[in-house]
């Protein structure tokens, strides 16, 4: 099989120093014979800076910064400014293992994945605490040949998709994910897409991303609500485009994030924490699902239309940026 290209994205705003580590990982990752895209909305130039710093001028190093808001809208730029046949994302909060490129491509050497997911756990993790954000500790391997419960297979924190086939699809909804009206659910919503469009979606622990915990609990009860409003609204979205299966992926989504993790809080970790975390996917999807309703969708891509993205708010700065003084 050729050799497949690869571009690795880094979606970030307002981040500043924290974006440092995940670049100096990305840039030591094994082969070196990548590309590193960031994509930043940051409000100044302190993500910036900090990420060519840490760069140390390394050229295969390029920033984008733009005015646009949305983790979706900024991975869809990404998408569209790599040339490379896959493009794999990482979060500006994560540090990825020195493998984990390599073992992500090597899954799209079987040619009908689309997408790849690989672990995501918080760095030196041993065991569950049950307050965990975009959490998959398997270290085992799989392919899922059809729609399934899209939280199954895996995390954007550690995902690749190929061009082409994101292409296919519409792209991302930029309607989906942190920074906008339904504040998740992004990377749920593309691998349930191209699952439903016949592709495959592989899941490999291989390929490691060490998601960081540095929010507080205030911050940590705000992005679970947000989970709870985009998956509901996701869910919403493919009833409305008359797939059924929507309403079984909001029950098991209700019992598993919500039920089953309200009674381990309980029996198992004994902590309000876990119970109040569940509590939200009890409730919250229902708004993300009241709040679907207002929104017109596109049945072609199952997108909700788009009414605030331009590309003409993308602004590039050329690479390597010059490092701080």
């Amino acid at each position: 099989m050729p050799h497949l290209s690869a571009t690795v994205a880094i979606c970030t705003r307002n981040r500043g120093a924290m974006v440092a580590e995940c670049v100096r990982s990305v840039l030591a990752l094994d082969p070196p014979d990548f590309k590193v895209l960031i994509v930043d909305q940051s409000d100044d130039e302190k993500t910036s800076l900090a990420a060519a710093e840490a760069a140390g001028g390394d050229r295969r190093l390029e920033i984008i910064r733009t005015r646009t808001v949305g983790l979706s809208v900024a991975r869809n730029l990404a998408a569209g400014h790599a040339t490379s046949d896959v493009i794999a994302y990482t979060d500006d909060d994560c540090a990825v293992d020195r493998g984990w490129l390599e073992a992500i491509l090597s899954e799209f050497e079987v040619d009908r994945v689309d997408a790849v997911f690989g672990r995501v756990v918080p760095p030196g993790f041993t065991s569950r605490r049950g307050v965990e954000v975009a959490f998959k500790a398997s270290t085992d391997r799989a392919i899922y040949q059809r729609p399934t419960p899209p939280w199954h297979v895996g995390h954007g924190a550690s995902m690749a998709v190929r061009r082409a086939s994101l292409r296919t699809i519409g792209g991302f909804d930029n309607s989906l994910g942190a920074g906008t009206s339904f504040p998740a659910a992004d990377d749920l919503d593309v691998a349930y897409r191209l699952a439903a469009a016949g592709g495959w979606l592989a899941y490999t622990g291989a390929a490691v991303a060490y998601h960081k915990d540095w929010r507080d609990w205030r911050s940590r009860r705000r992005v679970e609500r947000g989970y709870g409003v985009g998956a509901g609204a996701t869910f919403m979205k493919y009833l409305r485009c008359g797939d059924l299966y929507g309403a079984k992926l909001f029950l098991r989504w209700t019992w598993e994030l919500g039920v089953r993790r309200v009674g381990a809080g309980l029996l198992k970790w004994r902590s309000t924490r876990p119970m109040y975390l569940g509590y939200c996917q009890l409730v919250y999807p229902w708004i993300g699902m009241a709040r679907s309703l207002r929104r017109k969708i596109d049945p072609r891509t199952i997108t909700y239309y788009d009414l605030q993205f331009d590309r003409a708010g993308r602004t590039s700065v050329p690479q390597p940026a010059r490092r701080p003084e």
